[in-house]
């Protein structure tokens, strides 16, 4: 055997002894990315994350919200009494409320994604775990969205000050260009808190209190009746807990109950 048959063979028996030696090391397989080529470690990094299905975007006409009230209901005039309580007893901390929330990025979701990158690097999520949990609270909000502007243009309930011009708003605020019922920030705000709820347990008061100071700012602006927000709430719900559902099945990690202390890199 010559020098050149001699490399060949001592490279084709590496390569066939590469997998007994993990075997008998008790590493698996398929804990191994690219064993084709020789490459091991001993904690590689989401070695699964191939075989994680697709998500899949909801459709929000699935989801439905009831009636809101008439607008010459008791129930709408009780409404209005209270907006008007709620702006004659405006605080500076609840300017600073509306504010917080009325403002964003790009929008008002782009706090939770904010706080969803909070969270990704607080438990040190690999690269395919932390983008398959943008995902989900994307999936959650533009959904909620999507379902919230179904029912917006379907009911056309006015605003509390096309009922009232009355009703004073905080400052240069703005009434928004779309009908009051539901409440967008409602929903998309419960949704994105009931998914980021189930993906970080631990953390669920903080994401509620986040979502109910989400709602009632747009209340303490004056812009939305309380029915608006309450069926807000309850549709983003109904969103977040339908794609979590669903996304049981997708053979991924879909809850962090301690922060991860392994190589998250990319």
């Amino acid at each position: 055997m010559n020098k050149k048959q001699l490399t060949r063979y001592s490279i084709l028996l590496t390569l066939i002894m590469i997998p007994l030696a993990l075997s008998a090391c008790g590493i698996s397989k398929a804990s191994n990315a690219g064993l084709g080529m020789g490459w091991v470690h001993e904690t590689p990094v989401e070695p699964h994350a191939g075989e994680w299905k697709a998500m899949e975007m909801e459709d929000g006409k699935s989801f439905s919200v009831d009636a809101p009230p008439a607008n010459d209901s008791e129930i709408t005039k009780a409404e209005l009494e209270e907006l008007h309580e709620m702006a004659a007893n405006r605080t500076a901390e609840d300017i600073e409320l509306i504010n917080h929330w009325a403002s964003g990025i790009v929008s008002p979701n782009s706090h939770w994604f904010a706080i969803t990158e909070e969270m990704i690097k607080k438990y040190k999520l690999t690269p395919p775990a932390a983008a398959r949990v943008h995902a989900a609270v994307a999936n959650a909000i533009y959904t909620a969205s999507t379902a919230v502007y179904e029912a917006k243009y379907h009911y056309l309930r006015p605003r509390p000050t096309d009922l009232d011009p009355t009703l004073e708003l905080p400052e240069g605020f703005k009434v928004p260009p779309h009908p009051s019922y539901p409440s967008g920030h409602s929903a998309t705000a419960e949704a994105a808190s009931t998914m980021l709820s189930y993906i970080f347990p631990h953390e669920s008061a903080a994401f509620e209190k986040m979502s109910s100071d989400a709602s009632i700012s747009r209340m303490k602006a004056g812009i939305h009746f309380r029915s608006d927000i309450d069926a807000g709430n309850k549709l983003g719900q109904e969103v977040a807990n339908d794609i979590i559902e669903k996304m049981k099945d997708d053979n991924a990690p879909l809850q962090y109950m301690e922060m991860s202390h392994g190589p998250a890199g990319h």
